[in-house]
């Protein structure tokens, strides 16, 4: 299985035939590539900034370290085709919209929205006979 992990310093994408060796490092700019940066663990809003509960802690996050649990960022069109199939669920879900051929929906103009909301006071309001 081809792994791939992409420098958090340069940029540059190094293949590797199945696990990303601790000691491995960028051959363009000489930066660690086993680090914290680099896996699809790492969160800096959660506790350690680590998403998976069993890792040790590490402090240095930018620097090596010997966490058995480093899985490398999906990077490429994997991971686009991975955020398609997650939107398309939670759209499923939370009855969301069914195209992807807008990100985000076009607002309202000003006038219209005012002029529905002007009718709708009237109606709630309207005096009966």
């Amino acid at each position: 299985m081809k792994v791939e992990v992409q420098c958090h310093t340069c940029k540059k994408v190094h293949s590797f035939d199945d696990i990303v060796s601790f000691r491995v490092e960028c051959d363009k700019c000489t930066a660690d590539l086993h680090i914290c940066l680099n896996c699809r663990f790492y969160d800096r809003y959660v506790e350690n900034e680590c998403r998976e509960d069993q890792a040790e802690f590490v402090a240095v996050k930018d620097r090596r370290n010997l966490c058995e649990y480093f899985k490398p960022i999906v990077i490429g069109t994997n991971a686009d085709d991975e955020t398609k199939k997650a939107r398309a669920k939670l759209d499923a879900l939370f009855g969301g919209p069914k195209t992807t051929s807008s990100p985000v929906p076009s607002a309202p103009s000003p006038s219209s929205s005012t002029d529905d909301a002007k009718a709708k006071l009237e109606a709630l309001f309207k005096k009966k006979t």
